[in-house]
């Protein structure tokens, strides 16, 4: 088998070309046209706060419930769908009725965090919720280890009852199911 050699030419050019003035004043006047039209788009952050999307991930927030308090069942399951493993939960028995658990120890570790929001999506009790706060700065790297005091925010309510099935049927299907009747009423419903 033998190689082919193929000779490429360059193309030949004028005595303008060769002296690139066009070329230059050209680029020149791409230039100049662009500093006449010039628009700035840079914001100037400390006086100018950027308006986020409202999907926008930010910090981590607990959300009160309607006494209150976190609603944080300590389940794990935000600390097993994190890829990073940046959440650390260590449970305490709780002394409320209908709540087995509640966190004593809720760390999130933003040297770790991708703000991926998996956790958000795996919590089964609307306990865990991506904020809006985007400022995340520290001079050491401890500051960045937020604990549940750091980013429990009492002001934001949930509106999830803590029994998550009648919450995702209302919010699906229709209207929340509280007494038995209800619920023999909607199984007679399906048969047919």
């Amino acid at each position: 088998m033998a190689i082919t050699v193929k000779v490429i030419k360059p193309p030949k050019l004028t005595l303008l070309e060769r002296l690139y003035i066009p070329e230059i004043l050209r680029g020149m006047f791409i230039t100049l046209k662009h500093l006449i039209r010039y628009r700035p788009i840079t914001i100037q952050y400390p006086e100018e706060v950027k308006e986020l999307p409202p999907r926008y991930r930010g910090l981590h927030i607990l959300p009160a419930d309607d006494e209150g308090k976190i609603r944080c069942i300590a389940c794990k399951l935000c600390e097993v769908a994190c890829p990073t493993q940046a959440i650390s939960i260590v449970a305490m028995a709780a002394d409320e009725y209908a709540v087995e658990r509640s966190p004593s120890i809720y760390n999130i570790d933003f040297m770790r965090c991708v703000f991926c929001g998996f956790c958000v999506e795996a919590c089964p009790c609307d306990a865990l919720r991506m904020g809006m706060k985007h400022e995340l700065s520290s001079y050491n790297r401890a500051g960045l280890v937020h604990t549940k005091e750091v980013f429990f925010d009492p002001n934001v309510k949930s509106d999830a009852p803590r029994n998550n099935a009648n919450f995702l049927y209302s919010h699906s299907i229709g209207d929340v199911l509280d007494t038995p009747e209800d619920i023999a009423s909607l199984e007679s419903e399906s048969e047919y």
